[in-house]
């Protein structure tokens, strides 16, 4: 990794020259010798200096050099792959040797070379096992190396097998000083090979035929040492060429197995550029969806069609963060998918139901990644363990969705067909919960906006229907107020010969009682002769016989005619009054509907009629003319429904609490879908020309006026029911008009 930028300075001898030439071959490699050296100069830095096997550099100075490496090789992670690259840096007698040696010695003297190399540097080499060791690494004088110092002994320790002709090694490194240790600790394990005695042979064989060789030449007088000494070298020779050929051989398979390796790796790459693009045909998605529900449907449909996981869930919080309900589920089996969908959980329960574990894994905050499902199997009651063996689960994966440090849901995944999850799979799912939590947060706020513009649409439309109403009203007020006014003359008219009859007809009643008594005297006297004549005459002419016979059943006629047209005329003048000027008084609900029928024209109630029962007792405290007015939209609109024949019931109830009315027609009924819009206003079912709209609305608002409740229940075929219901508690609230 590359060092923070410094300005070159001269300083106390540090590092050995011999680290710097693993840098400058790497260098090479990449970017040729002249390359090299051009940005060695722009760094000031001397190709013969770095090169002298004796000489050392300060801490400046080989920062300098990574720089310079970064720059040549494009590659952040430079002092790790000039590591992994130290068989290639030193010689091949050298490399040689080191092969003709064990693994336990390399290292340990690797490590007494290190400090040697690095003076602030101690190195203890432990040996953990056959092929297995641990390295300390310390520092003196509180000195701390940069963190491509680590990586780079990293390196070098995983090559250290390859002076053997076997793979690169699995190093651990457990404690580091930039993740917070004392001092950094390395455990390295060396590949297993059969044949690494044949090395050994190879050196004991060695040693002993150099021995003999020795011994010859120190008495020349023995003549059999030479040919032992030749003798043990050819063995030796034999066990060092078998030893290369089982290394070179087992290297071949070994080459085969990282094809294989390279091969699943490449397929592992596909898969990863595939979900590169799906997450990002994913992330382009979730910008065009503005509702939860479509982003949640979306997302599981990508992971299970696109991601390739067998079934995916998404369970969100409520509003009151109390229970974790599912959002989303693709997958499964429609019934399964089904109870899914309608399941939620309590926050705060333990793992005794199936999804326990998305609970805890929302409330841990952490994602949880199960290749093993026996491992929750051990964890889980009976009944949860037979549930999530029923899905056929082979491996799942949980994470959180969480903004801003607050949960909002989990985001699920499984497999069913054996496959496992990589840590990959693990990265890409909290790479994938953070963008759906944003996109979550504000599709929440989109709709929290949407349901306040809605709201607010329909206050408007409220306010202007409202508005349009009242407008309305105040029309047919004033045309109300014109006809009461012209009822009003109507009536005064109308009044004025009735007056003259109705205190005429007595008087003419009783000259004809007088003229009878005349008839009778006549009789009595006994007038004969031309005088009597003349009485028959005039008799005869007018009919006096018959018309005074019938005297009384005609003046009976006409009293009930006058007392009818005064009734008409009196209610066209009670009809005219405006109620602003009325006072409320209480009222008999049986006489204000006896008057608003008076009203209604044989005309307009055709064949209809009309049964009234109601009590008299029946009262309210109204203003009479508001309160038939509503009266008469009810018995007109029960007229008009029955098409003017059949029978309107007004009838009426009593409780200690409420009195009630009832209009009950025998008209076709209301269809339920229109029963919801009678009381909105300009609503009407009448043709044009023959409603406002307004009648029933007006209605309302009057019995609401006076503390009442409309209502009305109908049925298709079974005529309807309009209720006027009056709480007497609710008698001392009303207003007056």
């Amino acid at each position: 990794m590359a060092p923070d930028p410094s300005p070159v300075q001269l300083s106390e001898p540090l590092y050995s020259n011999r680290l710097m030439i693993g840098y400058l071959k790497l260098m090479d490699q990449a970017a040729g010798a002249a390359s090299t050296d051009s940005i060695l100069a722009k760094f000031k830095l001397d190709r013969l200096k770095l090169t002298d096997p004796s000489g050392y550099v300060g801490f400046e100075e080989n920062d300098a050099l990574v720089r310079a490496a970064v720059e040549a090789t494009g590659e952040q992670d430079v002092g790790y792959l000039t590591g992994r690259n130290l068989p290639n840096s030193v010689g091949k007698l050298q490399a040689f040797i080191m092969g003709a040696t064990s693994p336990a010695f390399l290292m340990q003297g690797f490590g007494e070379i290190e400090a040697k190399l690095s003076l602030k540097t101690v190195v203890k080499t432990t040996r953990m096992g056959k092929n297995r060791f641990r390295v300390d690494v310390t520092f003196k004088d509180g000195f701390k190396e940069q963190q491509y110092v680590c990586r780079n002994r990293i390196g070098c320790y995983e090559s250290m097998p390859l002076f053997f002709g076997l793979p690169y090694a699995a190093v651990e490194h457990s404690d580091c000083v930039f993740r917070g240790a004392e001092h950094c600790v390395y455990t390295i394990a060396f590949p297993e090979s059969g044949w690494s005695i044949l090395n050994r042979a190879f050196q004991v064989l060695s040693f002993a035929a150099a021995g003999l060789a020795a011994y010859a030449f120190t008495d020349t007088a023995r003549v059999w040492p030479v040919p032992a000494s030749l003798g043990l070298f050819s063995l030796g020779a034999i066990c060092f060429a078998l030893h290369k050929h089982y290394g070179a051989k087992k290297a071949m398979e070994w080459s085969l197995q990282s094809n294989e390796g390279l091969t699943k790796q490449n397929r592992i790459l596909e898969n990863t550029n595939l979900q590169i693009h799906s997450l990002q045909d994913l992330t382009n998605l979730l910008n065009n969806c503005v509702h939860v529900q479509e982003i949640c449907d979306k997302v599981v449909d990508m992971l299970v069609a696109r991601f390739g996981f067998g079934s995916s869930q998404i369970w969100l919080l409520d509003e009151n963060k109390e229970y974790l309900c599912n959002a989303s589920a693709m997958g499964y089996s429609p019934e399964l998918q089904a109870f899914i969908r309608n399941t939620r959980f309590k926050m705060g329960e333990n793992w005794d139901n199936p999804y326990g574990l998305l609970i805890q894994t929302l409330e841990q905050k952490k994602t949880l990644l199960i290749n093993d499902p026996e491992e929750v199997y051990a964890r889980v009651t009976p009944r949860t363990r037979d549930f999530l063996k029923a899905l056929n689960i082979s491996s799942f994966i949980i994470t959180p969705l969480i903004h801003e440090d607050k949960p909002l849901g989990i985001l699920a995944a499984e497999y069913h067909r054996g496959e496992k999850f990589l840590n990959q799979d693990k990265l890409l799912f909290q790479s994938i919960s953070n963008t759906i939590a944003g996109a979550l947060v504000n599709a929440e706020l989109f709709e929290q906006m949407e349901r306040k513009v809605e709201q607010r649409t329909r206050e408007l439309e409220t306010a202007n229907q409202q508005l349009l109403a009242a407008k309305e009203m105040a029309i047919q007020s004033e045309k109300l107020s014109s006809l009461g006014q012209m009822a009003a003359g109507v009536a005064h008219e109308i009044n004025n010969p009735l007056n003259f009859l109705v205190n005429i007809i007595p008087d003419v009643r009783r000259d004809v009682e007088g003229l009878e008594q005349i008839r009778a005297l006549a009789a009595q006297a006994g007038i004969n002769g031309e005088v009597a004549e003349k009485i028959r005459q005039v008799e005869d002419a007018y009919d006096l016989e018959s018309h005074l016979a019938e005297k009384d059943f005609v003046f009976e006629k006409i009293q009930k005619a006058l007392d009818k047209s005064t009734r008409i005329a009196n209610s066209l003048k009670v009809f005219s009054r405006s109620s602003a000027k009325e006072t409320v008084a209480r009222e008999s609900f049986a006489g204000m509907i006896h008057d608003v029928i008076e009203l209604v024209p044989q005309k307009v109630r055709g064949d209809t009629r009309i049964d009234v029962q109601v009590p008299a007792h029946l009262e309210w405290a109204v203003n009479k003319n508001e309160m038939e007015q509503a009266f008469l939209v009810f018995i007109n609109n029960a007229i008009d429904a029955m098409g003017q024949k059949g029978r309107l019931e007004i009838s009426a109830s009593e409780t200690p609490t409420e009195i009630s009315l009832y209009f009950k027609d025998e008209g076709p009924g209301i269809p339920e879908n229109i029963l919801k819009k009678i009381f909105d206003p300009f609503f009407t079912t009448k043709p044009p020309g023959k409603g406002t709209g307004l009648g029933l609305t007006i209605a309302s608002e009057i019995i609401k006026k006076y503390g009442g409740s409309l209502g009305v229940k109908s049925a298709p075929g079974a005529g309807a029911v309009f209720t006027v219901a009056f709480r007497k508690f609710a008698e001392a609230t009303a207003e007056p008009a």
